[in-house]
């Protein structure tokens, strides 16, 4: 019998007993940066769906999703974006009822969404963190010029309000690299950042376990 295929299910049992013991613990809020790759690969829109359901079965509330488009042909980007949304949105409609979802698409404009009630997915495809914040500034701006908004009154929470995503990731999540995107750099200011070196074609539910216990052991200092 083969020793790994014994031992991993005990160790699987073992990660979802530590995670259950501090359930105070658990994120409430996690990003997943990944890329085009990751999802255009054969297994790879049906792992995050695994992944996300997986999410939130241990209480997890919301997931930001950033799909990061590495091919510099604006021709070619443009394309993958709309690939990438029909495939997500086919995905996502199946997903079960209390599941709600935004899909924002290069432009920052919502193309596809669904309420939720216990769960929710934002996905940005291609829409960064210095565009979010861009059109927020510019949209404050038109509000300045409209007369609704005096400068004044301009300040940070203003400025949140403006924001795709209003609320700040507890955790972010990296697979198979080392350095970040600028997905919500607004909001993560104070983020608990993980990065692993498995690549998202061999991201496992044990894998996922072992991100969240590796959050619920750290000690959050806010930026202090």
């Amino acid at each position: 019998m083969n020793l790994f295929a014994f031992i991993y299910p005990i160790y699987e049992r073992y990660l979802i007993w530590q995670i259950k013991r501090v359930p105070s613990r658990i994120p409430e809020h996690v990003a997943l940066i990944l890329t085009e790759s990751d999802l255009l690969g054969p297994e790879g829109v049906s792992r995050l769906r695994e992944v996300l359901l997986s999410f939130r079965r241990y209480q997890v509330k919301r997931v930001s999703l950033y799909v990061d488009i590495l091919n510099s042909d604006p021709l070619l980007e443009e394309g993958l974006a709309l690939r990438l949304t029909s495939l997500l949105n086919k995905a996502f409609s199946g997903l079960p009822a209390g599941i709600g979802y935004k899909i924002y698409g290069k432009t920052g404009e919502g193309v596809t969404s669904r309420s939720g009630t216990d769960f929710y997915i934002y996905v940005s495809v291609g829409f960064g963190g210095r565009s979010e914040i861009t059109r927020a500034v510019f949209s404050i701006l038109e509000d300045v010029k409209a007369g609704s908004v005096r400068p004044s009154d301009i300040d940070e929470k203003l400025l949140e309000s403006h924001l795709l995503v209003k609320h700040e990731p507890d955790l972010m999540i990296r697979s198979g690299g080392q350095h970040l995107s600028d997905f919500l750099v607004w909001q993560s200011v104070y983020s608990e950042l993980y990065f692993t070196d498995v690549n998202w074609e061999k991201f496992r539910r044990l894998d996922l376990l072992r991100v969240i216990r590796d959050y619920q052991k750290r000690q959050r200092r806010y930026g202090k």
